[in-house]
């Protein structure tokens, strides 16, 4: 895709996520994003996920892509409890079903469960009227994540569930990036405005070295999420995640250290992106939860992913 067509998708797109809407799905098609997604679905992914983050989107447009994978017809995803620590291995089981849900469904919406089996996991479809739902606690006011249970599931179909994670993967480290991405900018306007010794503080070398490093840490986990989607594998996607978390996790701390005492306020806009972050973080898989995990593939192989020359 050239340049001057991603830099109008990224305009449009900038434009839609300005409304605040509930549900991408309609102002989507009429954009035409299928063809786009159709054309190159690498950089479509990359554009509206970073989009969503940087306006911190709050839909649930993470479902689409992994039923996309999943190939069942459902309104809404399941996903593993953050909380159990197990990553991206589902939380429910064939007695119960336990999760946290991305948006509260409407009632009569249908619900894809991935549920842990010895075989590794199958998927149960559960009208939404079946669950008791609960707003999930967050770190992220902003938040509208619901947590979810309710009885056994029912009947099972086979589905790759292990490439829908690698997918969504794929999708939150594009949108923790954005998240990265305008948190970092807040903290440029603020360096550039705010002034000390008749400078703005932006021209301190302390300051500029925190700015850079933040900006560094965004540039390489972009290049690890470009390769992600070129090697296509799972270990690749949970790469791209970890090294997006691990950029904004850079980028929060220096912002906040360089913006003082208003970064932390809620008067600032900083926090939000803070924290919407740190929530990304845990979905699927947290940074040090996936990064330990690809350690141990490295000592069962021997033979570390080549994602980036260098």
């Amino acid at each position: 895709m050239e340049r001057d067509e991603i830099d109008l998708l990224t305009a449009s797109l900038r434009e839609v996520m300005a409304g605040a809407p509930d549900d991408l799905g309609p102002v989507l098609e009429e954009l035409g994003w299928a063809e786009v997604v159709a054309e190159d679905p690498a950089v479509a992914t990359r554009l509206l996920f970073a989009e969503h983050g940087r306006a911190l989107g709050v839909t649930a447009v993470l479902d689409s892509v992994v039923l996309d994978v999943l190939g069942v017809q459902a309104d809404a995803v399941l996903y593993p409890l953050p909380t159990a620590g197990t990553g991206w291995a589902p939380t429910s089981t064939p007695e119960a079903v336990s999760g946290v849900l991305l948006r509260e469904p409407a009632p009569e919406a249908r619900v894809a469960v991935p549920v842990t089996t010895p075989g590794g996991a199958g998927i149960a479809v559960v009208a939404a009227s079946t669950l008791s739902l609960a707003p999930a606690s967050s770190i992220d006011r902003y938040s509208t994540w619901v947590t979810a249970t309710g009885a056994a599931p029912g009947a099972l179909t086979d589905a790759p569930w292990q490439d829908a994670v690698a997918a969504a993967h794929r999708a939150l480290a594009a949108e923790i990036i954005g998240v990265a991405e305008q948190a970092l900018q807040l903290a440029i306007e603020h360096t550039t405005a705010r002034e000390q010794f008749g400078h703005p503080i932006a021209s301190f070398q302390a300051v500029r070295h925190r700015l850079a490093d933040g900006e560094v840490a965004i540039a390489g986990a972009r290049a690890v999420l470009e390769a992600a989607f070129v090697d296509g594998s799972a270990d690749g996607a949970a790469a791209a995640k970890a090294q997006a978390s691990r950029a904004h996790n850079i980028v929060s701390g220096n912002a906040l250290q360089v913006c003082g005492a208003i970064g932390s306020t809620l008067e600032h806009p900083l926090h939000k992106y803070v924290g919407r972050g740190l929530l990304l973080d845990v979905l699927l898989g947290s940074r040090d939860l996936l990064t330990r995990q690809l350690g141990a593939m490295l000592v069962r192989t021997g033979q570390p992913p080549l994602l980036v020359e260098v």
